[in-house]
């Protein structure tokens, strides 16, 4: 598996392809779930920033896949994907942003400590929140859809 993985890793850095990595929006009563970044200095991010869960897709797995794995994986979560809000480059990677709700909030907890610390609801409108800039920067495109869908969802599931 490993093996796979890196083949696609340089065969899409040599063809100048896009990694796809999914970004999931989730919302509950009109917050969204942020997580503690990982430390990574290649991309400038640290453990006192926070970014939406999601991840890398998979060799061979559809976006929609991706997002329920990355989602489990990371927060225990079951989710149901409400739309995808759009796509954005960022270097080798395209993300792939989506609103999506939880189906049981009780299941959240954090998954993998030695890669997030925390796992916390914030308001879309809350400037004290350290967002990584490039989740920043997505979440102020995508922010009157975000917006919208939160107008329209039950406030409890």
């Amino acid at each position: 598996m490993l093996k796979d993985f890196i083949y696609w890793e340089i065969w899409n850095r040599l063809l100048g392809n896009n990694q796809d990595v999914v970004c999931a929006v989730i919302i509950h009563d009109n917050k969204i779930l942020a997580q503690t970044a990982q430390r990574n200095t290649l991309i400038h991010t640290d453990d006192t920033q926070y970014v939406v869960p999601g991840g890398k897709v998979e060799v061979g797995e559809n976006l929609n896949a991706a997002m329920h794995r990355e989602i489990k994986e990371e927060t225990n979560l079951n989710i149901d994907i409400i739309c995808k809000l759009g796509s954005v480059r960022n270097n080798k990677y395209k993300l792939h942003w989506f609103a999506c709700r939880p189906t049981d909030i009780s299941l959240l907890k954090v998954v993998e400590p030695n890669k997030q610390k925390e796992l916390t609801w914030v308001s879309l409108d809350d400037a004290s929140v350290n967002w990584t800039p490039k989740n920043k920067e997505a979440l102020t495109k995508f922010k009157t859809k975000i917006s919208e869908i939160m107008n329209t969802l039950p406030d409890a599931l």
